[in-house]
């Protein structure tokens, strides 16, 4: 789905769409839609209501981190304006099942949203164990559609998804929210190029706001300028905002992903950097995995892992803003742009051999090649960015990823380096087909001159994935 209204630009998400239809049509039910800050739950929401052209009745409350009485007026005003129960904003509730049990008794097909409703759980707890009362009592026999969203994703897997929650196991539908596929991105950017697209997922992710944002500026470079580093700079504050809202040690959390950004990647190295005991730092890895902004990453054939961050936000503020703003908290645009182009250049080569992964996996399924292991390939200095490996065919795919632009002689002295490489493969697979790859930005040579190596270039790789 692509469309543009007044809510602005819309991508994607048509399974989403349709599992909120699925969900109306078999309501009474309760939807949990959850995902990190600005992945577009609202927005989600908001689309669905707009597409079924005011056929749903519905109200919507954004719920805010104050006493339980102060949201439960909030949304007894919203219900009596917007479903039309006169005098419920003016009456006085003590839990959120008692409000919910008589609006409901004065609707018929209506859908009840709370958004945020992860403020509203931390700052009352007691307004889970409410809904859940609610939920297995009164619910089932209305036809109502109660949409719970929240980006507090923590909040949400401890007191509202989890095993000890009371409202465990009874959501119809549990919709979270990841980040846009890269192919989708080009939406955002209808003029821009496929080198530019793809600078803005390294810079931002697939994360819509953040595109939204940087679409109206014709370089990712001068975006990064006027979002970071402007003093009126619309995401100055953004990662210290996304992890208070989150942790309740946020300063922790900082310096853990700060620590993996600069290049400390296992548990050891990073109680180094930061000061904080090896035991400790498990947990705090353990938590921003389960959050999905880092992850571990083995080499195949390894039982040694690395940690890295995954949140491109993050790596954008850590590798690129961050050295800036602790030098000179207002720098002049003249001395940070070539700066900021260099280090964005730097990244985005990093996210093309991650993106790469992915790539290899969808190339071969694409061609009815299964890989039955895909992973970077690391023995006694010996790198290979991607081996893919096909056991049914005897196959092993090897794949050099450059950002960089490389004519047939570069892309030859790749393949046979890569092939050099491939006898540090186990022997196990000394018997399999070598089958060379270059991923790159862009091939400047003839094609039919290299037919023994397959050449994937940027806008094959951006399309696919």
């Amino acid at each position: 789905m692509h469309v543009t209204s007044k809510l602005g630009i819309f991508v994607d998400r048509d399974e989403e769409l349709k599992a909120l239809n699925r969900a109306w049509r078999e309501r009474p039910g309760l939807v949990i839609v959850y995902g990190r800050r600005r992945i577009g739950k609202t927005r989600l929401i908001m689309e669905w209501l707009r597409a079924r052209n005011g056929t749903l009745k519905h109200t919507y409350y954004h719920a805010v981190p104050a006493k339980h009485e102060v949201n439960l007026s909030g949304l007894a005003h919203s219900m009596e304006e917007h479903l039309g129960i006169k005098g419920l904003g003016a009456a006085s509730f003590n839990s959120l099942d008692s409000l919910l049990e008589l609006a409901t008794q004065y609707v018929g097909d209506a859908v009840i949203v709370i958004d945020e409703f992860t403020y509203w759980v931390r700052a009352e707890p007691r307004v889970v164990g409410e809904l859940q009362r609610f939920t297995d009592h009164v619910l089932p026999r209305t036809k109502v559609l109660l949409v719970l969203a929240g980006s507090l994703v923590g909040v949400m897997f401890r007191d509202v998804l989890g095993g000890g929650s009371p409202l465990y196991g009874r959501a119809s539908f549990r919709l979270r929210l990841g980040e846009l596929p890269l192919r989708d991105l080009s939406k955002f950017y209808p003029s821009k190029d496929v080198e530019e697209v793809f600078l803005a997922y390294a810079a931002f992710g697939g994360v819509p706001y953040y595109h939204v944002l940087a679409r109206k500026y014709s370089n990712v470079t001068e975006a990064l300028w006027d979002l970071f580093l402007t003093p009126t700079a619309r995401l100055r504050d953004e990662v210290s905002f996304m992890l208070r809202e989150e942790f309740r040690e946020p300063s922790t959390y900082y310096s853990v992903i700060k620590a993996i950004a600069s290049g400390a990647d296992t548990p050891s190295k990073i109680g180094e950097v930061t000061g904080i005991h090896r035991q400790h730092v498990s947990k705090y890895l353990a938590v921003l995995e389960a959050l999905g902004l880092v992850g571990r990453e083995r080499p195949l054939f390894s039982k040694k892992g690395r940690y890295v961050v995954k949140d491109k936000l993050l790596l954008t503020w850590f590798n690129i803003v961050e050295p800036v703003m602790t030098r000179d908290p207002n720098p002049s645009a003249e001395e940070v742009l070539p700066e900021i182009k260099e280090k964005m250049r730097a990244q985005a080569s990093k996210v093309f051999e991650e993106v790469a992964t992915r790539f290899a996996r969808v190339w071969g399924r694409e061609r009815g090649v299964r890989f039955d292991d895909v992973g970077r390939f690391i023995h006694k200095g010996v790198e290979v960015d991607v081996v893919a490996i096909s056991r049914a065919r005897k196959e092993v795919h090897l794949f050099e990823v450059k950002w960089a632009k490389l004519d047939e002689g570069e892309v030859r002295r790749v393949a046979t380096l890569l092939k050099r490489k491939s006898t540090y493969l186990p022997a196990s697979l000394s018997e399999y087909e070598v089958v060379p790859h270059v991923v790159l930005r862009k091939y400047v040579g003839g094609k039919e001159a290299v037919a023994d190596v397959k050449i994937h270039e940027l806008e094959e790789v951006v399309k696919l994935i």
